[in-house]
């Protein structure tokens, strides 16, 4: 039986979807940039895990590796092996969460580095690389104050008294990572920079080379003595503010627009959406757009949430539905309403962080939540990007 294809579309693309999001690729870079200027002594790596934080593995990396970007970090080994299709053989790519029981070959056919967080993971690569006889650069992670991953300051005591402890192993770096690097008055800070350069100082009496890596986006703020040898930015690259006190330093990357179905006008006071949680008043004006929280607009982001037609604000009338959700219009001209009217709901007048805020979380979450059914558009990074 002759296999069956989908007949050809005639539309395109961008007019099937319900929002439009476009990812500006030449902000992404600058705001590398940026970073790597805060340290210029450190290998500013981006962290381009789930994703690169929902805007794109591969995109993303294209552009950061043609900047110059030569150490990408990603979560799971999965997220790893896509990524070194992406990239090819020459930059790092390091696995935070290190090799599961069985994994290890994977990681050595790929040159994926592995972070090494607990005494059973630690002898596990030391056993495979010493029965493989290979020797490929690993991170150690310990944990200095906020009780996720990493090894404890007794499990690091004890394998580094034990002549056999790291045996196998060939550390490029030590790694531990901040909790509340976004306050940098928080004394939690210097407390936990104490312990790493401790603990790096003892680490470095068994493997001189070693380097430090500490710093995420907000870390990379808090001055030169956190900053080390390897340097993790992750949601600072898509333009959430690393600073959260202070005006935000990086660029705008992501506009997202949703496109508006239907305007209707109330011809008298009635309810809006599920739940009846919105009276429109008489007259009001209200338009629904193509967009719920399927798409990752977040339900919670209906008590306050709000979009913009050009300078104009519209807030949100009623709850976030999975496909739809309702803006009061009634402050726009008609003439913003007709054929091929969008609202933004990120956007120059609203970013990534003010959004986050009106949902009641944070631009991480907004970013990765970001929906799938969306038009992606790419904005291309400068041909001459590598600095």
């Amino acid at each position: 039986m002759a296999e069956s294809r989908p007949p050809a579309l005639s539309s395109r693309p961008e007019d099937r979807t319900g929002a439009l999001l476009t990812i500006d690729l030449a902000a992404l870079v600058e705001n590398w940039r940026v970073l790597k200027r805060k340290a210029p002594g450190a290998d500013m790596g981006a962290v381009v895990k789930a994703g690169a934080y929902g805007l794109g593995l591969e995109p993303v990396a294209r552009a950061l590796q043609a900047a110059g970007c030569a150490t990408f970090y990603v979560a799971h080994l999965d997220e790893g092996v896509a990524l070194r299709q992406v990239t090819g053989p020459a930059p790092r790519i390091v696995v935070m969460h290190g090799p599961n029981p069985g994994t290890e070959r994977d990681f050595a056919s790929l040159r994926l580095i592995p972070v090494l967080s607990t005494p059973a993971q630690v002898k596990a690569w030391g056993r495979f690389a010493t029965a493989s006889d290979v020797l490929m650069e690993s991170l150690v992670q310990v944990d200095t104050g906020m009780n996720r991953l990493g090894l404890t300051a007794a499990e690091f005591t004890t394998l580094l008294n034990d002549p056999e402890g790291f045996a196998g192993l060939t550390p490029l770096a030590l790694m531990s990572h901040l909790a509340v690097a976004e306050t940098p008055s928080h004394p939690l800070n210097a407390a936990q920079l104490e312990r790493f350069d401790g603990a790096l100082a003892r680490f470095r009496l068994k493997f001189a080379d070693a380097k430090g890596s500490l710093v995420n986006s907000s870390g990379l703020f808090l001055g030169p003595a956190f900053h080390f040898q390897l340097a993790r930015p992750g949601a600072a690259l898509y333009g959430v503010n690393p600073t959260p006190a202070t005006a935000n330093p990086m660029i705008p990357v992501v506009r997202l627009q949703a496109k508006i179905l239907q305007v209707r006008r109330v011809d008298a006071a009635a309810p809006v959406g599920y739940g009846a949680t919105f009276q429109a008043p008489d007259g009001a004006k209200l338009a629904t757009v193509s967009m719920g929280y399927a798409d990752g607009l977040l339900r919670s982001w209906g008590v306050a949430g709000h979009g913009y037609i050009d300078e104009l604000k519209v807030p949100v009338a009623g709850r976030v539905s999975m496909d739809l959700t309702t803006f009061d219009v009634s402050n726009v001209p008609d003439s913003a309403l007709g054929p091929g009217a969008m609202i933004d709901i990120i956007g120059a007048r609203q970013s990534v962080d003010d959004l986050a805020r009106d949902s009641g979380t944070i631009g991480y979450e907004i970013l990765t939540a970001l929906g799938r059914r969306y038009h992606r558009r790419y904005l291309p990074a400068p041909a001459t990007a590598r600095k």
